[in-house]
């Protein structure tokens, strides 16, 4: 499950650690050159760019970023994508004048993606587009995002005209296979119906036929032989109308919130220069505050100490970082970690892990089941998600929609491992359902017969209260005294006893009649009256029980009894 490892952890994990740790080498550089330049901020959508003094190294990196999210938005058909964390850009001339403090990749620090570079270097757009890919989309082939990734890495504008499918870093197969479907007319024209046939959950080879009407062996086969030829042209892709001077916001930015900017970039490789610009940033006071308690949260945690007196600070300072209202809420009892829950939600309504963690403390299952569909939505991606809201499902009953969601749960996988996981999961959970299943019947079938049994017993009732109220009548009516001596009408009837198993009990309107089955095979049927005073299942007796029987021997016709039982016992 993907929770902030540094507050949120990056898919693509940093790779190259050489390059990063470099930044060793300039324990105060970045810090001293922030402070002593002014910074200004570009942005558009989900993307910011800082620079000290190039503007147009900074317009151009901002171009740069929206139009591949234009581009890819073209494909996956959503004119806005959406990105769970703003991603920001950060050109200095320390980068360009030491380019070991210059990242390769971006870093994920306090709900930004952040990456140092320098002014005109060529960004990882390959990045870029994997983080918007998982925002966006269900996970689709590793192939096919391996691929993706590749082909906008190889992306270029210049205002409005953009190029991909150029040579590559490390081309290979996915990349050879997704750029000869992005960049061939036959096959440009149905890229984007391929893709979406892949979120929509159809297979390689299936959404490959549809798109572009040739078996997944041809283009394999055509891709195959363009890598082997190791030839790549890049080709024209319509991008946005783009006016960098209409379309990009501009202002200035504070010389202490770009030391920030800049200490979370190099966190991980030089935490002392980042916990003196964290330790300013509180010092320097106001929205600034709360930020440098966050960094001075991280900093803790990498010394391996308690984070939580900074998180705690954060907070009062006012702080907008949803990630921090999540870790503090870490190991807190319902009552107060659900406001810090709910607020993380607030704060950043995309985000699907302070959803899914309310429906931990929820003791309703069906507001739990609501919270955890609520993140599938969210993040479609995290298997563990659809495996719970499975289990829930099928415990409040949803035995149709918790098969879809252990599918779903199958889709997200990462792994084939997980995958068998998962479908080991789905098994034992299947079996659980079918017990539960059978459990309720069963108590349905009890809750009937017992309700059948307390409403006989009821009409039993009412009619021998009418008897007794229409005796005393006819008593009243007739006159005279009672005659002393009454010979009960039972003792004319002669008594029998017998002793046997009880091999079957008939469920009547009113009693039951049992089968009494003795040594020699006889078998005898009598009628019991006050059936309710024993618990006896009606119908053939899965283990016949013996029983002792004392009875007046008067057949029923009616009833097809040999007789009115007095005395039951069960040895």
């Amino acid at each position: 499950m993907n929770l902030p490892g540094q507050l949120l952890s990056l898919r693509y994990r940093v790779s190259r650690l050489a390059t990063v740790l470099g930044i060793v080498l300039s324990l105060v550089i970045p810090q001293s050159a922030a402070a002593g330049e002014r910074w200004t901020e570009l942005n558009i959508g989900p993307f910011s760019v800082d620079f000290e003094s190039d503007e147009g190294a900074g317009r151009d990196a901002l171009t740069q970023l929206e139009q591949l999210r234009w581009v890819l938005g073209g494909l996956l058909e959503s004119k806005e994508l959406k990105v769970v964390w703003p991603i920001r850009v950060i050109l200095s001339n320390v980068a360009k004048t030491n380019p070991t403090t210059a990242g390769t990749e971006f870093v994920s620090q306090n709900g930004r993606y952040e990456l140092l570079t320098a002014p005109g270097s060529h960004l990882p757009l390959g990045q870029v587009a994997a983080i918007l890919i998982e925002a966006n989309t269900p996970r689709m082939p590793p192939d096919v995002e391996s691929g993706l990734q590749q082909l906008f890495d190889t992306l270029e504008a210049h205002g409005s005209k953009v190029t991909w499918g150029g040579a590559p870093a490390h081309p290979d197969l996915a990349w050879a296979r997704v750029q000869l479907f992005a960049t061939k007319f036959e096959y440009g024209t149905s890229f984007h119906i391929f893709l979406n046939a892949l979120k929509g959950g159809s297979s390689l080879r299936a959404a490959e036929r549809n798109a572009f009407g040739k078996d997944a062996d041809v283009l394999d086969k055509e891709a195959a032989a363009n890598l082997a030829k190791g030839s790549w042209e890049a080709t024209p892709v319509s991008g946005r109308p783009l006016d960098p001077k209409r379309d990009f916001g501009v202002h200035s930015l504070d010389a202490t919130l770009a030391e920030v900017y800049l200490a979370d970039t190099q966190l991980n490789a030089n935490p002392k220069m980042a916990e003196a610009a964290y330790k300013a940033a509180v010092e320097a006071g106001g929205s600034t505050a709360a930020l440098g308690y966050e960094g001075l949260a991280q900093v803790a945690r990498i010394n391996r100490e308690d984070p939580r007196p900074f998180l705690q600070s954060a907070v009062k300072s006012g702080s907008t970082s949803a990630p921090v209202y999540l870790v503090s809420a870490v190991d807190l009892p319902a009552a107060q970690a659900l406001p810090l829950l709910k607020k993380a939600a607030q704060l950043n309504p995309l985000w699907a892990e302070p959803v899914f963690r309310q429906a931990q403390f929820a003791s309703d299952l069906a507001q739990k089941e609501d919270l955890i569909k609520r993140a599938t939505q969210l993040d479609p991606r995290i298997s563990q998600y659809w495996i719970e809201l499975a289990q829930v499902q099928t415990v409040n009953g949803h035995a149709s929609l918790a098969q879809g969601s252990w599918l779903r749960a199958e889709d997200s996988a990462r792994n084939d491992a997980e995958r068998e996981h998962i479908q080991q999961l789905r098994d034992a959970s299947e079996q659980q359902r079918l017990d539960a299943a059978d459990a309720e019947r069963r108590r349905e079938r009890d809750e009937v017969r017992l309700a059948d049994r307390q409403a006989q017993k009821a009409e039993a009732n009412r009619i021998s209260s009418a008897e007794d109220k229409a005796n005393q009548a006819l008593d009243a009516a007739a006159g005279g005294e009672k005659p002393v001596e009454v010979v009960p009408w039972n003792s004319v009837v002669p008594t029998k006893k017998i002793q046997g198993l009880l091999v079957q009990v008939d469920c009547l309107h009113q009693g039951a009649r049992l089968t009494v089955k003795n040594k020699a095979g006889a078998v005898t049927q009598l009628y019991l009256k006050a059936v309710d005073q024993f618990t006896l299942a009606c119908g053939v007796q899965r283990s016949a029980r013996r029983v002792t029987v004392t009875y007046l021997a008067q057949p029923d016709d009616t009833r097809h009894t040999d007789g009115d039982i007095t005395e039951i016992g069960f040895p």
